[in-house]
């Protein structure tokens, strides 16, 4: 399955297990709102997607218990995910969470391994685990405002980092990006300077050739002058192979209705013939077809556009043709700009921009309810615009792509563009979520979708759990103000 998937570890107040047997659950969800809204959940689930447990699983997961409290201080995290994963080579995995400008590692009984202070006030996004220097152990790296550090088991600074940029970076992706077989490290700027919104560097921090793509030159958005770049203010990157070279391509929309899509060489993907600009940094996502072709609407105050400022992309094949394609979820707003809260709009574009069959316009829901805004002053953020994309439905050909809207509403959209289900969770603007993690749970073969919900206000927050056909499995309260970033499934 793929997916995009981040944490459930800001303050859910402990790990919680969810085990293979069946318990009842009431059906309903917050704020006394009927489940659902468009199609509403199917009446069953549908059939299975993946190979199941050993002896066949549950047709319901087990209702989450707490298993462990981690505690360590009073810092909260932002919207990192925290990551599961053996360290040190011991058998045991170790719990990574970032929290404030904090890495934080526990063992398995909930005891602190390491911490570690960037000495920077937060980290956006999750951190990324993964062998970068070729011995035998993980090593975990994080992006902290203007930093990149990559750290190794124990928690140590290695040679080369920390590595400073720009700042803000907020979003941090690991992959074989130059195709040398080793690991490297991408990174996307919320506040851009006067050129570059992306930057790659290896486990040993020197920056990969071509990058920074438009400082460098590499780009080649100099042909014609026609590259929009604006800041990436959310987890706005994806990495995938996007034409079939083995090598890692990278997407990053950007904080307007523009995005770059770049080969791991940091050259700029060509534009399709039918747009003006040379690539594809150029090209407007208007949502009418012929006028984004023209590269202006006709009448601004109408016509609709995409804007990517908390876009969190991902790369999939949706069409089943062995390529992959570039899905976005963008918010929606008029051309100029005068109306902002017009809901969002489901994408799914070629590494060229050009549009899939079906999807010659956005998927949009209009409704609006609250999160394109940050909530508050606090460290309360903006709804994260991102897709989960799996196959949950074995009867539709295809992916499936599941994300939650400004509605309060999560949906789940084949890859042929029909809206599958909808589950409502909220009509309260102070709730949100930062969007779903996908993964079979009771072992049955079908997947579970998994959500939590943050709030400015205390107590209204919740761990949910929805079947593949959006029905409500379990509603688990969330103390104080829930949990801002996306759950992780893991064996812990």
């Amino acid at each position: 399955m793929q997916q995009r998937s981040r944490l459930a570890g800001r303050v859910l107040g402990g790990l919680m297990t969810l085990g293979m047997s069946c318990s009842s659950d009431g059906q309903g969800n917050m704020n006394g709102d009927p489940p659902g809204s468009g199609p509403g959940p199917m009446s069953l689930p549908p059939a299975a997607s993946c190979a199941a447990a050993a002896g066949g699983g549950a047709a319901k997961t087990q209702a989450p218990t707490l298993l462990l409290t981690l505690k360590d201080r009073y810092e909260e995290a932002w919207l990192g995910s925290p990551a599961v994963a053996d360290l040190d080579g011991d058998g045991k995995k170790e719990i990574i969470v970032p929290r404030g400008g904090l890495v934080v590692v526990w063992r398995q009984d909930g005891s602190l391994a390491w911490r570690y202070a960037t000495g920077q006030s937060r980290i956006w996004a999750s951190p990324v685990v993964g062998n970068f220097v070729g011995d035998s152990k993980l090593e975990v790296a994080v992006a902290a405002r203007d930093r990149i550090i990559l750290l190794d088991a124990a928690g140590m600074v290695l040679p080369g980092f920390p590595v400073t940029w720009q700042n803000e970076m907020r979003a941090l992706a690991g992959g074989d990006v130059d195709g040398d077989g080793k690991l490297d490290l991408v990174a996307s700027v919320g506040r851009s300077g006067p050129t570059d919104v992306v930057h790659a560097v290896r486990g040993d921090g020197s920056a990969l050739a071509g990058f920074p793509p438009q400082m460098t030159g590499t780009s080649g958005c100099s042909v014609d002058g026609k590259c929009y770049l604006a800041g990436c203010y959310d987890q706005n990157l994806a990495l995938g192979d996007l034409d079939g070279d083995s090598k890692l391509d990278l997407v990053a929309p950007h904080d307007n209705a523009y995005a770059s899509i770049h080969k791991g060489s940091g050259v700029a993907f060509d534009s399709s013939s039918l747009f003006k600009p040379k690539k594809v940094i150029g090209v407007r996502y208007l949502h009418s077809l012929a006028e984004a072709q023209q590269g202006y609407a006709s009448n601004e105050a109408t016509a609709l556009q995409a804007h990517f400022t908390n876009t969190a992309p991902a790369i999939a094949d949706l069409d089943g043709d062995g390529k992959n394609e570039v899905v976005m979820l963008g918010s929606v707003q008029n051309a100029q700009q005068s109306q902002r809260e017009l809901g969002v709009g489901l994408w799914a574009v070629r590494s060229d921009a050009s549009r899939l069959p079906g999807w010659e316009t956005p998927l949009h829901v209009p409704q609006y309810v609250s999160g394109l805004w940050d909530l508050g002053n606090t460290n309360i953020v903006a709804a994260t615009n991102q897709v989960s994309i799996a196959d949950i439905d074995a009867s539709s050909p295809g992916p499936e792509i599941v994300f939650a809207g400004f509605d309060g509403t999560i949906h789940a959209v084949s890859a042929a563009r029909s809206e599958r289900w909808s589950y409502r969770y909220t009509s309260d603007p102070n709730v949100l979520t930062g969007g779903v993690a996908i993964g079979d749970l009771s072992g049955d073969g079908i997947p579970e979708v998994v959500f939590t919900s943050y709030s400015t206000d205390a107590d209204k927050s919740a761990l949910f759990i929805l079947d593949a056909g959006g029905n409500l499995q379990h509603r688990i309260p969330l103390p104080r103000r829930g949990a801002m970033p996306v759950p992780t499934l893991a064996d812990a």
